[in-house]
């Protein structure tokens, strides 16, 4: 080969390159944009066929249902000092992790001309959508399944969560941010994500696994033994800070109830008013999986069926990050689906829903085929206006 003809070639491969930059930058920022539009408006459309308001304000305030009106109160009032909540049940809200109310508050003291519902329903938004630009290193390039991660997201079977003023966006985006930073190599960032995510939900403290577990990977990956790692964990500053800030949010958080109630564990001991008490896991599983409907019955399952159906698919895609080896985010979706069965199935489709491993999980499933992707992204497109329909209409599964 001749050296013209090299420097040609050359030049050509770098043309190419740089197109598939291009292309990259395109897929990362239009593929969110488009599917946040899309999802909106099919939800928009749920809206319409089941109310009568029609101005997208009234569509927002359509989909705030159950918990979504618990963060509302705390975002404009704070939490109880007693449990009695004017026009609510009558106990405290302080179940409800401080993240997300906080944002939402503050936002609206600085948008003071907007209602709460609305300003949350943007942050919640705003999150969602950033947690898909953030999950694109964890995707290696590979823009098919990165696609399917945003239609999945953004407009799938449960982006309605993601659209309203609940804790699944927040958890979401957090967790996607704790494993993106992992990725990139910046374990303290990944720490202080995770202060916050331990803020949001109880479980999210339980990413501190994710760290772990990434921190042996790399050391194993450097030549490092089993059991020189304990010695390498408090010999990296960053790392053993990491790990520390972790619970940081939840230690906050039971500070404030053990200063403002003297209980710290308030947010666990105020389950009881759910009729939630801790019992043997596999008990809840199974009468759940056996609860059927009565004969004559209109209904295929029932809605603690439902539950448990949700529960086992979680921990079917777990195992599979299990044989995947992704170790981290196998043990923290295990963990964040297993401890809440310890008081029942209840609200174990909102749990699965919120699990961002799972997501890039199904994301590089439906990817590996062309027909899987486009038939992937029509069935999510459909379960996003069906399941809307559902949520609106008030069924208890979706709690």
């Amino acid at each position: 080969m001749s050296d013209t003809q090299r420097i040609d070639w050359l030049s050509l491969r770098a043309e190419r390159n740089g197109a598939g930059v291009s292309t990259d930058r395109v897929v990362r920022f239009a593929a969110p944009l488009a599917a946040l539009l899309v999802g909106l408006l099919i939800r928009y459309l749920a809206v319409l066929v089941t109310r009568t308001e029609q101005a997208p304000e009234a569509a927002l305030r359509a989909l705030c249902m159950w918990d979504c009106d618990w963060y509302i109160y705390i975002a404009e009032r704070g939490y109880n000092p007693f449990p009695n909540v004017p026009g609510m049940i009558d106990h405290g809200n302080w179940a409800f992790f401080p993240v997300l109310p906080l944002l939402v508050g503050l936002a609206t003291r600085v948008l003071p001309f907007l209602p709460t519902v609305i300003v949350g329903s943007l942050i919640s938004l705003a999150a969602s959508t950033w947690a898909v630009f953030a999950a694109w290193p964890l995707f290696d390039g590979n823009r098919r399944a990165y696609l399917l991660f945003a239609v999945l997201v953004l407009s799938g079977p449960f982006s309605f969560y993601f659209s309203t003023v609940l804790s699944e966006a927040m958890f979401f985006s957090l967790t996607v941010g704790v494993l993106a930073a992992l990725k990139r190599g910046n374990v303290l960032l990944a720490g202080i994500l995770a202060a916050a995510l331990s803020a949001t939900r109880i479980v999210g403290v339980f990413i501190v696994f994710a760290i772990v577990f990434d921190a042996y990977r790399r050391h194993r990956q450097a030549g490092g033994t089993p059991a020189r790692f304990p010695r390498a964990v408090l010999e990296n500053s960053d790392l053993l800070l990491a790990i520390v800030l972790a619970p940081l949010g939840l230690f906050c958080y039971m500070a404030f109830l053990h200063l403002w109630i003297g209980d710290a564990l308030a947010f666990s001991h105020v389950q009881r008013a759910w009729a939630r008490e801790i019992d043997d896991p596999l008990y809840y599983l199974w009468s759940a999986l056996n609860h059927f409907p009565d004969p004559g019955s209109q209904d295929w399952f029932m809605p603690d069926q439902w539950l448990a159906f949700a529960l086992v698919g979680g921990l079917v895609l777990t195992a599979v990050l299990f044989a995947q080896r992704r170790l981290g985010e196998a043990v923290f979706s295990t963990v964040a689906l297993v401890l809440p069965l310890f008081t029942g199935v209840a609200s174990m489709i909102r749990f699965v829903a919120a699990l961002a491993p799972l997501y890039l999980l199904v994301a590089r499933l439906l990817s590996r085929h062309p027909l899987l992707l486009v038939g992937g992204v029509l069935a999510l497109l459909y379960l996003d206006y069906s399941v809307t329909i559902v949520w609106l209409g008030g069924y208890v599964a979706l709690i």
